[in-house]
């Protein structure tokens, strides 16, 4: 069996050893994928080989940008938090700090909005800033980008992702500050209603185009949004489920209507509302932060295993930077074992490979993902 139809069997509740794996969102933190390619003997731009390396299942892919250029500050009055740093203004309008480490969002443009009007005239990002007919993926230059149907030849082998962070909520959070989203909810929820909106009617169209584009290319349309801490989700469920479900489920009609999986990323505790998302159609749920409030592994596939496919797991905050390699190892076994019995598992960790974890590290999980219980077909 090829990767794609590994993991296409996972997804339909077959269950295969090894199961299918990934290198999280086809991302590693720079530092680390510096140290994985010298250790594979890849040159430094060659992302392909790092996947290859790792065993990955997957590849992700987004359209082309062809709206109007994003600018760049170096010289900001903004308070600088990394060295290095320089400004990006991205579509929708907001500036973030992009360092060698991470990325911050900054400057809040809705801090200080009062009326509707204030928000149905700021800059919103328009869908045609986008060629769908042209992918690669979010670390590939300009000129990797190829028509979808040659990118669809060139990774037949693999299965197909279209799409990314795509957030509702927590972009929502970022024009407002959390602070002042959080409480615009409670007190103004004209402003929030007018925001979510215009967020969603743009994700909308930006998705439909997406995958007619990709249509018979595609195997999964992927989203990804934020919405909940480590101990539980940022707001009531009955708000969430009012504010923000409905576009989830407009979202996801749209994979199903070209043939495709739906599939988000979310971090943290969202437990309570996993259901909610599985009944508005999602197929298959990203980062599964096993150390979060309420996400045992082994509650969650005993409670939805049987229509959601889970993706990821391995937890990157305590076992990958701080475990020795058998730590490492152990947790993966468990993790096979628990979301893997049944189908329905792609393993990967619960969010991009950091530097602070060791090479060794991530080279043992790797590894045992891949011959643990492997009888390859």
């Amino acid at each position: 069996m090829t990767p794609r139809q590994r993991v296409m069997a996972a997804m339909n509740g077959e269950e295969l050893y090894p199961v299918p794996l990934d290198v999280f969102e086809n991302g590693v933190h720079p530092l680390l994928r510096a140290k994985l390619l010298k250790h594979f003997g890849l040159a430094d731009d060659d992302n392909e080989g790092l996947l290859k390396a790792l065993q990955a299942s997957i590849r992700w892919c987004r359209p082309l940008y062809i709206g109007p250029e994003l600018e760049e500050d170096r010289e900001s009055s903004h308070v600088p938090v990394y060295p290095a740093l320089k400004l990006v203004k991205d579509i929708w309008g907001t500036w973030g700090e992009s360092a060698a480490t991470y990325y911050d969002g900054l400057p809040r443009p809705f801090r200080d909005a009062e009326t509707v009007g204030d928000i149905d005239a700021h800059p919103w990002p328009n869908p045609d800033w986008f060629d769908y007919n042209k992918v690669a993926w979010i670390l590939d230059p300009p000129e990797a980008y190829i028509p979808v149907d040659q990118w669809a030849r060139r990774n037949s082998d693999y299965a197909r992702l279209a799409g990314g962070w795509s957030p509702i909520f927590a972009k929502a959070m970022d024009m407002f500050g959390i602070e002042t989203g959080l409480m615009k909810i409670a007190e103004r929820p004209d402003l929030m209603e007018a925001t979510v909106n215009h967020i969603g009617d743009f994700l909308e169209e930006y998705y439909r185009r997406f995958a007619r584009a990709g249509r018979g290319h595609y195997d999964i349309l992927a989203w990804g949004d934020d919405f909940a801490s480590q101990q539980s989700l940022m707001l009531r469920p009955a708000l969430w489920r009012q504010w923000f479900l409905p576009i989830w489920r407009r979202l996801f009609a749209i994979a199903h209507e070209n043939g495709m999986k739906a599939a988000l990323h979310s971090c943290g505790a969202v437990r309570k509302v996993i259901g909610d998302l599985v009944d508005a159609g999602l197929d298959i749920l990203e980062n599964v932060q096993t150390t979060s409030t309420g996400m045992d592994p082994a509650e969650l596939k005993r409670e939805f295993g049987k229509h959601l496919t889970f993706y990821g797991g391995m937890d990157t905050q305590v076992i990958l930077p701080l475990g020795s390699v058998e730590d490492v190892r152990r947790e993966v076994r468990h993790l096979i074992d628990t979301l893997g019995k049944d189908g329905r598992y792609i393993f990967t960790t619960s969010h991009y490979l950091m530097d602070d974890v060791p090479i060794e590290n991530a080279l043992a999980m790797h590894d045992e993902a891949f011959s643990y219980r492997a009888v390859l077909a």
